[in-house]
């Protein structure tokens, strides 16, 4: 059925705050965590409460984005949120670190609510609204991460790290509301006989082994046993579960479809960018705030420093929906080029000169627009380049690259950062050099580049119908 512009509107805005339920999840506990290591006095175990929620997160975003496709969007929608909800009142009202790890598991279901969302926008949308209505919904992800860093801040200076899981619940339960009463019920595309399942059981621990691995891989060593244990465990798992879909006739995740060339290519670029620019905040966070007396850095608190960057957070606002319609109007691949051209332009400047505020400030602006742009055209163009039964999840495949790679980008950064340092005569600690820096922003820079060379491979301005079939099991 045909939605007229006022129902399309309402659910623009239902899918909308459920996307707020998802980056709220992982954003907001960020600025617990100091609170929780004084409650719980272990900081590696504290760590927990992030790696369980990725985890898990991961693993969802596939699994529930593909058992939407086949039982129905909306109906897989409301279920994981409604699990979510159950996972944050678990971890609210827990007062042992094992009670809030465990809700964090559970709240990870919320990982899917990003693909489902893509699916139902492309399902319910014409061919030409979908890249703008796209384009709004990862612009929501961008900037509601943001500020949920920011609210949870609030909360626990005033109430207390439980109120972050209470406030999660009820931006969880008015998500329900809304989805249940504004998004259609689709039935999807059923489910098969003869579906493998065993594809779910092998992905689901290839990829926890393997996120585990970039996650605390810091902590134990690249050389330890537990490193080499859970890499060569999870690549194991890794090509079982390839194996078992490529043979089976009915396959849970379709292998051959991420291997179409359109779907190969934005998810590739989707890599690099989480190896490369998506490393923003680790950089910028310490340059901003490290003591001018080291020879580099620019000496301004915590909270200033967060102010600072939170425009380049925004500009997701304009360059979301911008991507939408300069796809509509141009295509894909200068889209795309456009949003890498720019990061590759801004972070070069960045490189050369990063010693006044002032400055920092406008080019952050305009990375901050390049960024969103690439980012959201990805996502654009991966919709449109599969089948409209896979949508949810291929998109959700997206989202398990994209946190793997985000932890792996984090983890080389670091070692870059860490790679030539200064220690301050008076006071404890070491910073990272003008070297130091070079090298990390001359890695970026690198990164965007690559990115850059991957969107040009690009189809044009014609884009493969999402109806065309995908092959196997599509």
């Amino acid at each position: 059925m045909r939605l007229i512009a006022g129902q399309r509107l309402q659910l623009l805005v239902a899918l909308m705050v459920a996307e707020i339920l998802s980056a709220f999840e992982l954003s907001m506990l960020y600025a617990a965590l100091r609170f929780l290591i004084e409650d719980f006095g272990d900081p590696l175990a504290v760590g927990w409460i992030i790696t369980s929620f990725l985890l898990a997160s991961a693993v969802a975003a596939a699994i529930c984005g593909r058992l939407g496709d086949m039982f129905g969007r909306q109906r897989v929608l409301l279920a994981v949120i409604a699990v979510s909800i159950l996972g944050s009142l678990i971890s609210g009202f827990s007062t042992t670190l094992g009670g809030v790890i465990a809700g964090r598991v559970i709240q990870g279901a919320a990982g899917a609510i990003f693909p489902l969302c893509l699916g139902l926008i492309r399902e319910n949308t014409s061919a030409a609204e979908t890249p703008v209505f796209v384009g709004v919904l990862a612009a929501t992800m961008t900037v509601s991460g943001g500020f949920g860093a920011v609210l949870g801040g609030v909360l626990v200076d005033n109430l207390s790290w439980h109120w972050i899981f209470f406030a999660g619940a009820a931006v969880g339960a008015g998500a329900m509301v809304l989805v249940y009463c504004w998004v259609p019920r689709n039935p999807g595309s059923g489910g098969v006989r003869g579906t493998n399942v065993l594809g779910g059981i092998l992905f689901a621990p290839a990829v926890a082994c393997l996120l585990l691995v970039t996650t605390e891989s810091a902590g134990w060593g690249w050389s330890s046993p537990l490193t080499l244990g859970f890499l060569a465990a999870g690549l194991v798992l890794l090509v079982a579960w390839i194996a078992s879909e490529l043979r089976a006739r009915a396959p849970l995740i379709n292998v051959r479809l991420l291997a179409r060339r359109e779907v190969m290519l934005v998810n590739l670029g989707g890599a690099v960018l989480g190896l490369s620019a998506f490393q923003f905040i680790q950089l910028w966070s310490i340059l901003l705030q490290q003591p001018p007396a080291t020879g580099v850095g620019l000496g301004l608190s915590a909270t200033l420093a967060g102010w600072i960057m939170l425009p380049m957070t925004l500009m997701a606002l304009v360059g979301g929906p911008a991507a939408g319609w300069l796809i509509h109007r141009f295509g894909g691949r200068l889209t795309i080029m456009g949003g890498a051209l720019t990061l590759t332009l801004t972070w070069a400047l960045a490189t050369l000169f990063n010693d006044s505020v002032p400055w920092i400030l406008a080019i952050m602006v305009v990375m901050g627009l390049g960024q969103a742009i690439y980012y959201s055209g990805i996502i654009i163009l991966l919709t449109q380049a599969v089948p409209m039964a896979r949508t949810s999840e291929a998109t959700g495949m997206m989202v398990v690259i994209r946190l793997t790679t985000l932890g792996i980008g984090a983890q080389l950064v670091a070692t870059l950062l860490d790679s030539s340092t200064v220690t301050l005569p008076t006071g404890p600690g070491s910073f990272p050099d003008a070297g130091a820096y070079l090298l990390a922003m001359s890695y970026i820079t690198a990164g965007c580049v690559v990115m850059l060379a991957i969107a040009a491979l690009l189809p044009g301005k014609k884009t493969l119908s999402g109806d065309e079939p995908a092959g196997q099991g599509a």
